[in-house]
C-alpha cells in the first residue's frame, strides 16, 4: 500500500506511517506543493497512491474555541506578551515563553 499525504497532513503523522512500514510520499516531496486538488488527485491515480487528506471543516467550532480561550485568559493576555495557545479536541493549553 502506497500513500500520498496531502501537504496539510502533519509530518509527525507521515513519519508515523513510514515507521509503521507504509510507503508514504508527502505532496511537497512530489513537487506538488500548492497545486490544486485536481492535479494532486490525478497524480495519486497515475501512480496508484492512496490520497490521504485532512480538512478543517468545523471552522465555527474552532472560532468559538478561540473566543473562549481569549475570554477565559484575559488576565494572562494583559500580563504575558509571548505565549502559544494549543487547541485540541480535549480543550486548550497555554505554553508560556521561558524567560
Amino acid at each position: 500500500m502506497k500513500i500520498l499525504a496531502d501537504e496539510n497532513i502533519h509530518t509527525g503523522i507521515i513519519n508515523g506511517l513510514r515507521n509503521a512500514g507504509f510507503e508514504t510520499l508527502f505532496v511537497p516531496e512530489a513537487g506538488l506543493a500548492g497545486c490544486d486538488d485536481e492535479k494532486i488527485l490525478e497524480y495519486s491515480e497515475r501512480h496508484d497512491l492512496i490520497l490521504l487528506r485532512y480538512r478543517l471543516i468545523n471552522t465555527d467550532r474552532i472560532a468559538k474555541n478561540i473566543a473562549e480561550v481569549i475570554n477565559n485568559e484575559k488576565e494572562l493576555f494583559n500580563i504575558e506578551k509571548s505565549f502559544v495557545i494549543v487547541l485540541s479536541e480535549a480543550g486548550y493549553r497555554i505554553h508560556r515563553h521561558q524567560k
